[in-house]
């Protein structure tokens, strides 16, 4: 069965907010802060939760500036993560995958109380019967820490997947600047359609719109069509405080990105559907965090609104 086939699906390249009176007297009074768990965070952003993207020194960056964060699951002690963050006073926020190795981990978690404030189950496509019994085996023996599940690219497995108790969804798929599942399986979905689809299902789960973004707008487009927060890999790589060293190629400089289903993360070639490239070195991150914040200030005000939450659902045109 075929379905969907006269439907148009948008990207973010596919449409424009509209631009309606402003309001406000200066656009740095607006406040981007969310609450998301039982955090409140300065930006409803947040960096892909990829090897090539954060490391420890880049989760303390974000956690001292007030940013959102989720580690990435590979090759991490958690219990020393943990333990470090919480050494400075900051919250904390792991992902895991579904193998019984990683039920292992999360046991040792709770022998040496280390609690993290967040839990990120970190598969490709969560719509499956083994999430489902990581996320049983979460809520059982973690029933204090705010799970987020992904990812997934309907608002089918969102309505299926809130029934299993879980506190926000990542939704998006093949959406990645280093992301070939398209090019690999033929499986993708563009990102407007793809939080549209997955915030209408929801009826309380947050959605986090992970993948896609190429321009700083396209942050508030998705926050624009119901999403709680944005997540984006490429947008942070090749940063100072970016995992990963600098590469000298010809006196420039460079950091490596790559996927986390490639093989530079895998260490085999197996399951290969992401890609490896190199970024520009970009120098200080902290100067992107404020830039970011302005530009998100400003996509308030020139939709009409003074506070974060007037995106949702603001007008938009199709290209």
């Amino acid at each position: 069965m075929v379905i969907n086939v006269s439907k148009r699906q948008l990207s973010y390249q596919d449409i424009s907010l509209v631009p309606k009176k402003c309001i406000v007297d200066s656009r740095k009074k607006i406040n981007t802060e969310v609450k998301f768990g039982n955090h409140k965070f300065v930006m409803p952003v947040c960096a892909s939760n990829m090897k090539s993207v954060v490391d420890i020194e880049t989760c303390k960056f974000f956690a001292k500036h007030g940013w959102f964060y989720i580690m990435h699951r590979f090759d991490i002690n958690y219990g020393l993560f943990i333990s470090q963050m919480k050494k400075q006073n900051y919250f904390t926020s792991i992902s895991i995958g579904i193998s019984w190795g990683s039920k292992n981990v999360l046991e040792g978690l709770l022998i040496d109380n280390n609690i993290p404030d967040y839990i990120t189950i970190d598969v490709a496509n969560a719509w499956s019967v083994e999430t489902q019994k990581m996320v049983q085996f979460i809520k059982e023996k973690f029933p204090d820490t705010f799970l987020i599940v992904g990812n997934v690219a309907t608002g089918e497995a969102v309505e299926e997947i809130e029934t299993w108790g879980v506190g926000a969804l990542k939704c998006g798929l093949a959406a990645g600047k280093v992301c070939i599942t398209k090019n690999k399986t033929g499986v993708s979905r563009p990102m407007v359609s793809t939080i549209l689809d997955c915030v209408g299902a929801s009826k309380e789960v947050s959605i986090i719109a992970d993948g896609g973004v190429v321009e700083h707008g396209d942050i508030a487009k998705a926050l624009a069509c119901g999403a709680s927060m944005v997540m984006a890999g490429s947008l942070f790589a090749g940063y100072e405080q970016s995992a990963g060293n600098i590469i000298e190629i010809e006196d420039n400089m460079y950091k490596e990105y790559y996927g986390s289903a490639s093989k530079y993360n895998k260490q085999e070639y197996k399951n290969i559907e992401g890609k490896k490239i190199l970024i520009k070195f970009k120098g200080d991150m902290e100067r992107l965090l404020g830039e970011l914040k302005e530009d998100l200030q400003s996509s308030i005000s020139y939709i009409g609104g003074n506070v974060l939450s007037d995106l949702n659902g603001s007008d938009y045109y199709i290209l």
